[in-house]
């Protein structure tokens, strides 16, 4: 609620936070999202609860998530093999799939927009090549982070075009492995099923994490025979994340078209010490839990460690962005309101943008309930109606 506050001050009372929380309520909903089950927590939420509560830190908590039918299957970040997450198409394209005056194009590029107060008139070419003109009262851009940017500036659309894809921020992420004398099978259970925000800095955030040993042999920042140790011993290593509501800001241009964009973002200072203190902290945590080695995210000597102590004497100051060895999430930003869009979301008559481009800054949490109100406060503007009370 803070950061809507903000932006409602940003705004000059253009975004209403409490408005936008009724959004917020009915994006909920549709998502189904709900707490994740103890029942299905991965052994490494587990130790990490255990390590918080060792060390006196308070906070630890389930993390709440949008699934329907989850089995803890541990494939969470690449494709469920149940089907058990709801997505954007389950939870508001599936029940429209049949409806009248509804249709569903694949294939389909985007030719030219003609925008104005009173419509919207697009060229789309399908598979076949054949152009086809659409009238419409109002054009809704939902390609992405990514790829908005690039209609909004081919188009020019909305007077501030020219700033499209400036502001892009992420969230950097990073994990710490921990071997441990017991087998742990990370595999099993929801990944990010337990948290917990820094108890010094509400701008980091620790989340349970897994990777499948095939991508972990491709990201561990050792080689040779210390990389064999750990991967032979993978059955008995916990994994934590963390990620940081990043201060650095980038841009997203298209010199190949807008299915390659370019990106260009820098770590600045502040958000490379969170990524220190990040790493030192998890592993603190994982060492309080019984870990018996901790491998520290950095391409760096002695960022392999045997001890609580040794850990203390560690020093990161020296290693620089380059050294991390991390990913970054949620892309947002890019057509940020009140940069690009205007507060209403609009880039110019009959036009809204309705994606995490449109998000103004770092949230610091998962967007995507924050992206599915921004989509159902443009419906609402849209139809000329309400869309609070609504059903999954």
């Amino acid at each position: 609620m803070e950061i809507l506050k903000g932006w409602e001050s940003s705004s000059g009372g253009a975004f209403r936070a409490a408005e936008f929380g009724r959004f917020v309520e009915d994006a909920w909903l549709l998502l189904k999202v709900k707490t994740v089950p103890e029942s299905t927590m991965t052994q490494s939420s587990r130790l990490f609860l255990t390590g918080l509560e060792k060390l006196g830190v308070p906070g630890g908590h389930l993390l709440e998530r949008a699934d329907d039918g989850c089995e803890g299957r541990g494939m969470c970040c690449f494709v469920c093999p149940t089907d058990g997450k709801v997505t954007a198409d389950r939870a508001f394209l599936t029940g429209a799939l049949g409806r009248e005056n509804f249709m569903l194009r694949t294939e389909t590029r985007l030719e030219s927009v003609e925008a104005s107060a009173g419509g919207v008139r697009l060229v789309l070419r399908g598979a076949d090549g054949a152009p086809t003109s659409v009238s419409c009262r109002g054009l809704v851009l939902a390609c992405g982070t990514l790829a908005t940017p690039y209609f909004v500036r081919r188009f020019r659309l909305g007077p501030d075009w020219r700033r499209a894809g400036q502001g892009l921020s992420l969230h950097p992420a990073a994990k710490v492995l921990s071997l441990f004398d017991r087998r742990i099978e990370g595999w099993k259970g929801v990944p990010q099923g337990a948290g917990v925000v820094d108890p010094e800095d509400g701008a980091i955030r620790y989340e349970g994490v897994y990777v499948p040993p095939e991508m972990a042999a491709l990201t561990i920042p050792l080689e040779g025979r210390a990389l064999r140790r750990w991967m032979d011993a993978y059955a008995n290593v916990a994994t934590f994340g963390f990620m940081i509501r990043d201060e650095s800001r980038g841009r997203v241009d298209y010199p190949l078209g807008p299915d390659r964009p370019v990106i260009r973002y820098r770590m600045g200072p502040q958000d490379l010490a969170r990524m220190r203190k990040a790493a030192l902290f998890t592993a603190r945590v994982l060492f309080a839990a019984g870990a018996r080695r901790v491998l520290l995210p950095f391409n760096i000597e002695g960022n392999e460690l045997e001890d609580a102590l040794a850990l203390e004497k560690t020093d990161l100051s020296a290693a620089g962005s380059a050294a991390l060895q991390m990913m970054a999430f949620h892309p947002l930003g890019t057509c940020g309101a009140g940069r690009v869009a205007a507060w209403d979301q609009s880039a110019g008559p009959g036009v809204v943008v309705a994606d995490g481009s449109v998000v103004p800054e770092s949230l610091g949490v998962n967007p995507q309930v924050t992206i599915a109100a921004f989509g159902l406060r443009a419906a609402e503007r849209l139809l000329g109606k309400k869309a609070g009370g609504m059903k999954p």
